[in-house]
């Protein structure tokens, strides 16, 4: 029995790479037999309009108090079905203007959970080849480390830390990536979360790709549990009903085998720990 209930981290219409309505992922949810979700849309302040060509400004961000109105209703609308909590993905860059965008959202808005990840490099999207034309494999992954670094050294208000290796979904050559050869700058990583009690998401969303394997690579969750890290949560990263909590039957017996018992929930930005067994 697949004793994950919980998915956290999944897209809707809000987001802009996303068509599905809000009610299409809860109904699937009720349908998979699901506790409960958080719905997680992207807000990526700043977001080159040349890296996401189908939208003519502002790829990436909405209109929050309409986003809390909607979310709410439904809640409310589905609370005797399935537990649905409001959260967010924030897109974490460098810039100070963009850490000040992301410092007033997630000060301001009472989000259930927070999401930081990163899914630019320098202004670049790794999700598009023409990032890849500039750089080998091995340099273009070790700089998305190196900006997830400096990234939640300068901002760590957030609750989970989404897809650690994202980059390596869009790598011309996945066989080529071996976390070991980056473990200098992940121990890094790691100890900062772990350090201000941030947990580390296992997402699913690549396990349906050529890839194949979850974000972080199992190895780099292994370093986690050898540096002392406990708390993870677990999102399919769907962006059509079809994907939600992808995945999720293998996970278990993957994540205890690792060395968790548990995975956590936030709700109110507050930790809930569900066991594994």
């Amino acid at each position: 029995m697949n004793k994950i209930l919980y998915d956290t981290h999944l897209h809707t219409e809000i987001s802009t790479d996303s068509k599905t309505p809000i009610r299409a992922q809860i109904e699937q949810a009720i349908e998979l037999g699901l506790a409960g979700i958080c719905i997680t849309d992207h807000m990526d302040y700043g977001f080159p309009k040349e890296e996401y060509p189908h939208s003519v400004s502002d790829p990436f961000v909405f209109d929050v108090d309409n986003y809390f109105q909607e979310l709410t209703s439904v809640q409310k609308e589905y609370s005797s079905a399935i537990d649905v909590r409001i959260g967010i993905e924030c897109g974490l860059q460098v810039y100070p203007d963009i850490v000040r965008y992301n410092e007033n959202l997630c000060s301001q808005y009472p989000f259930d959970q927070i999401i930081g990840s990163i899914h630019l490099v320098e202004k670049k999207d790794p999700y598009y080849p023409t990032y890849w034309k500039e750089v080998s494999v091995k340099d273009g992954i070790k700089k998305y480390f190196e900006t997830t670094l400096e990234n939640i050294s300068i901002f760590s208000d957030f609750d989970t830390l989404g897809h650690l290796d994202y980059i390596v979904r869009y790598a011309p050559d996945t066989s080529e990536y071996i976390p070991e050869d980056y473990f200098d700058i992940i121990d890094e990583i790691l100890k900062i979360i772990i350090d201000k009690n941030i947990a580390l998401e296992v997402n699913t969303s690549a396990l349906k790709t050529t890839y194949g394997i979850i974000n972080p690579h199992p190895d780099i969750l292994r370093k986690y549990r050898e540096l002392g890290g406990e708390l993870i949560t677990i999102g399919s990263d769907a962006h059509e009903p079809r994907y939600l909590a992808f995945g999720f039957d293998i996970l278990t017996n993957l994540l205890t085998d690792i060395g968790f018992s548990s995975y956590v929930t936030f709700k109110n930005r507050q930790a809930t720990v569900h066991h594994l067994f």
